[in-house]
């Protein structure tokens, strides 16, 4: 069996990060990735922090993944669910965000368990 396919328990820390920044660039390079590249502009926004007091954005998963400051895996599940897509009902265009939000997570969902980190 690939490491894909063996449980989460089984993969050194090592691969599991390498698995997070893959499922990244895969969503940074989803057409629904979007309204996630970057951190909101809370001028243009200015609600958004007091909001989403711990925000996410696909940059910034990417830079923590790189210099391993994802503390477990599951950190990295529960921060994208919770965090990087709620950004998407701030957004200037709301409706478009949403639904590259709602796509962007089930893509997410479906890549954790590609590689067993569901």
């Amino acid at each position: 069996a690939t490491a894909a396919n063996q449980p989460s328990k089984n993969i050194s820390l090592a691969e599991k990060l390498k698995f997070c920044q893959q499922i990244v660039k895969t969503m940074q390079e989803d057409e629904n990735g979007w309204p996630f590249l970057y951190p909101v502009d809370g001028e243009q926004i200015p609600d958004y922090y007091k909001i989403i007091p711990n925000p996410m954005d696909l940059s910034t998963v990417e830079k923590k993944a790189q210099i391993k400051q994802i503390p477990k895996v599951g950190h990295f599940h529960r921060g994208r669910k919770s965090d990087i897509f709620e950004l998407s009902a701030l957004q200037s265009e709301p409706r478009a965000a949403n639904k590259a939000g709602t796509r962007l997570q089930k893509l997410f969902t479906k890549k954790l368990a590609e590689f067993g980190l569901n």
